[in-house]
């Protein structure tokens, strides 16, 4: 299925092939922590600013995603943000790379100035889904995946040492599918989403965490359901930034941020945080 071209063959039919011709699809999953936290990002717009929950978090107008993403199919919206590692203590620096494609411009000369808001939710209480950390080059080059794989494996080992090699192989298919750096066309997606939705209709995993290509895959990102979101999330806090990048490096200004959301999360209320210190919107963001 790796070499077939993928817009020449239906969803459906890449769905029901992998459904239909494995006798046993592998899962392997991530606790997510209460108390800890997901962010979020929005590119502002020139003169745009952000006043509800709404405004940030999953997409409601679902009839308008045409294309597949790497958890998504058309017309469903997936909740997609980042979470801290050993790597990237920022989940926000995260979204920067996967969200703006001025901020991946590597034109040394190019000047360009835009504006981010980040939401930050907490986790209210522990969930499972699914991780992807079988990509070999991963586990050779990021040490926390390193870490995570060798958790699993020991765990599979232990668990089914008679199907271990034909576990492994499939898992390390769908976690290369998630990995993926060369996307010809959203086509190009429909393995991840496939196994994407599959986790969440036979195992009841309602989201996936995985390595992000953006980062180089030192950064995590999280795709979720919609119920997920609404279940086990609660945003907390919005920060709004000024990213400016100049000749190769990057400098982002802190703007204003919001701890007062309005019922429902639906009217934010801006202070103007110009000029403050790093560490104070860190320990907003970042709760310390």
């Amino acid at each position: 299925m790796k070499s077939a071209n993928l817009g020449k063959v239906s969803y459906e039919k890449v769905f029901y092939k992998i459904l239909n011709e494995l006798k046993f699809i592998p899962f392997v999953t991530a606790k997510l922590r209460a108390g800890h936290h997901i962010e979020r990002a929005r590119i502002n717009e020139p003169g745009q600013i952000f006043y509800s929950e709404s405004e940030l978090s999953y997409r409601t107008d679902a009839h308008n995603i045409k294309k597949f993403g790497r958890a998504n199919a058309p017309e469903q919206a997936i909740f997609y943000g980042a979470i801290k590692t050993e790597h990237i203590e920022y989940p926000r620096i995260v979204n920067l790379f996967e969200t703006s494609e001025i901020f991946r411009n590597n034109d040394q000369q190019s000047v360009d100035t835009f504006t981010m808001t980040v939401g930050k939710w907490r986790i209210k209480q522990d969930f499972e889904i699914v991780e992807m950390v079988f990509n070999q080059s991963n586990i050779e080059n990021i040490p926390q995946i390193a870490r995570a794989y060798e958790h699993h494996i020991e765990r599979l080992r232990a668990e089914i040492p008679d199907r271990i090699d034909d576990i492994e192989f499939l898992l390390r298919f769908f976690s290369d599918e998630f990995a993926k750096k060369e996307i010809k066309s959203d086509s190009d997606y429909k393995i991840s989403v496939a196994y994407t939705q599959m986790a969440d209709a036979f195992k009841n995993l309602p989201g996936v965490t995985y390595p992000s290509v953006r980062t180089d895959y030192y950064g995590y990102n999280v795709a979720l359901t919609i119920p997920a979101v609404e279940a086990f999330l609660d945003l907390e806090a919005v920060a709004m930034f000024k990213v400016y990048k100049k000749r190769g490096h990057t400098f982002i200004d802190n703007l204003a941020y919001t701890t007062e959301l309005g019922e429902l999360k639906s009217n934010f209320k801006w202070v103007d945080i110009k000029g403050t210190d790093e560490k104070v919107i860190n320990a907003i963001l970042l709760g310390d």
